[in-house]
């Protein structure tokens, strides 16, 4: 097969900035958001960011979390298939954390299997987004399919996803947390710090301050230097989000970026957290 035949694509849940997204031809399918009786995908139109962020923590009922439906994931990809000579690489959220690539497998099936390599990010944010990321520069490039798959591996093996949970509670009351280490934490003023790693969330180390675990967060980062690509990440804390690069300038790659993100996790997660998705330079090798 060509290249002209290879389209990359993934879910809301990558936190590709939308230039990166338009620039590459990159397809996104929105994960949703439900608040009360509406569900709202999660597209950055519908259910704006900054907004969301300002109102959850006044939200009397935490918002909760949804998969594409089989019908939309159909639609999906039929939308990409115009052309009988194109093949599609759909990157997702990890299965062990959400249904998303259920979903997507069952339209693929409805649409044309052959023609759609799933593939399970093991990530989150842009530790996801750094695989769809490389995918679409290979795809343009010219790569074939076994070398974007092989590169997609290779990525994945030299990403890493590191975030501080301002507070425990909004993974309390999705049922993600035992309430009461939540509770004991909240009572300690501890930090968490959790990675992002094979398709699951653990927890790395409970600092008693955000200064300290900030200074950790930094540490965590700094040993994955040289860095290829660096993307900062809060939620509704950009200041803090700019203070951590700051603190980074001498190895960040100058098109490093800041990110808020989705609503899709930022709902389990919730207000005040920052964290770094980091993509080392040896995975060029």
């Amino acid at each position: 097969m060509t290249s002209s035949r290879f389209r990359i694509a993934s879910d809301s849940v990558c936190d590709l900035p939308t230039a990166i997204v338009d620039e590459l031809g990159i397809n996104i399918i929105p994960t949703y958001v439900n608040i009360g009786e509406q569900s709202l995908p999660d597209d950055g139109t519908a259910l704006v960011r900054e907004q969301f962020y300002r109102d959850l923590p006044q939200m009397r009922v935490l918002p909760t979390t949804a998969a594409p439906s089989p019908g939309d994931a159909e639609s999906f990809f039929r939308n990409i298939l115009r052309h009988d000579d194109q093949h599609v690489v759909s990157i997702h959220v990890p299965a062990k954390l959400s249904g998303v690539l259920n979903t997507m497998r069952l339209g693929a099936h409805a649409v044309s299997s052959d023609r759609i390599t799933l593939v399970d990010s093991q990530q989150l944010t842009l530790g996801m987004g750094f695989q769809v990321w490389v995918a679409a520069e290979l795809s343009a490039a010219g790569a074939e399919l076994k070398t974007i798959l092989a590169t997609i591996e290779r990525v994945r093996q030299h990403t890493r996803v590191y975030a501080i949970i301002d507070t425990l509670e909004y993974l309390k009351r999705s049922g993600r947390v035992n309430a009461l280490m939540a509770n004991f934490s909240s009572l300690l003023r501890i930090k968490p710090i959790v990675e992002v790693k094979d398709g699951e969330i653990n927890a790395m180390a409970r600092m008693r301050t955000w200064a300290r675990a900030a200074a950790r967060l930094g540490e965590l980062t700094r040993a994955q230097a040289p860095l290829d690509r660096l993307a900062v990440l809060h939620i509704n804390n950009r200041s803090a989000g700019e203070r951590l690069l700051d603190s980074l300038a001498d190895i960040a790659p100058p098109d490093s970026i800041i990110v808020e993100v989705t609503p899709t996790l930022g709902t389990h997660i919730g207000p005040g957290s920052i964290g770094v998705a980091t993509l080392n330079a040896n995975w060029r090798q």
